[in-house]
Order: structure tokens, then sequence, then C-alpha cells
């Protein structure tokens, strides 16, 4: 029991969202209270936007006084946050080497299970010397 109400605790101290009070009503049935964080203006301010992206992310979280990734999450739950596109490290599109084994088994006409495993760069170049 000790241990119970001692990750209970840690876990309840590391959430901010979410707070239960138990206390048993006559049927000894524990009940659950929970207290929201954002009011229910936040939630309407946040509705306003069809789309948030970081930059009214940081925005929204200075006007309520609460973090950034707080507003983020809360965002992404309402089903409004658009995130960065994802970049490579050299600035280009985002492409899987099952993609790019895709492209060469058609410029080959082949099933070329298997090739994914070859460095990404290596793939790269095959396809650019195969397609020129």
């Amino acid at each position: 029991m000790r241990i119970f109400q001692a990750l209970k605790k840690l876990f309840l101290t590391s959430r901010s969202d979410i707070g239960i009070s138990n206390h048993q009503d006559g049927d000894n049935q524990m009940s659950k209270e929970i207290v929201k964080n954002y009011t229910a203006a936040q939630e309407a301010r946040l509705a306003e936007f069809d789309v948030i992206d970081n930059d009214i992310a940081t925005m929204l979280a200075d006007e309520f006084g609460k973090d950034v990734r707080s507003v983020r999450a809360k965002a992404v739950r309402l089903g409004t946050y658009k995130g960065k596109a994802k970049v490579s490290k050299t600035g280009g599109k985002v492409e899987s080497k099952e993609a790019i084994v895709a492209d060469i088994a058609a410029l080959v006409g082949k099933n070329l299970d298997g090739l994914e495993k070859a460095p990404k760069l290596v793939l790269q170049t095959l396809r650019t010397r195969l397609s020129a």
C-alpha cells in the first residue's frame, strides 16, 4: 500500500493538468476530481486559429502566462498544431531509403529487396547515375 501511495504521489506531482482527490463516498466508491489546466476562455482563444504553428504558440504562451510546450501540447490535443516541415541535414527534403530503392527498382525494372541496407548516399548516387 505504501508503494502505491508513493508512486501516486510521484505521478501526481509530475503532471500539472490532472489532479485527483481521493475521498470516499458513502458507497466506498472513490471519486475523481479533474482540475483543468486551461480555462474555457483560453480554449476558445486556441480554437480561434485554424492552424497553430510555433510562432502562434509562442504568442499564446505569452498571452496565457504558460510554457510554449504546454500550449503546443494543448493545440496537438485539439488537432490544430502544425509542426515545422522536416528537413535533412543538407536542408533538402527528407526521403526514406525505401523510397530511393523503389525509384531505382523502377529504373532497372527488377525487384531489389535488401538494397535499402546500403548507405543512403550510395543509393542517391546510384539513382542519379541511372536516371541520367
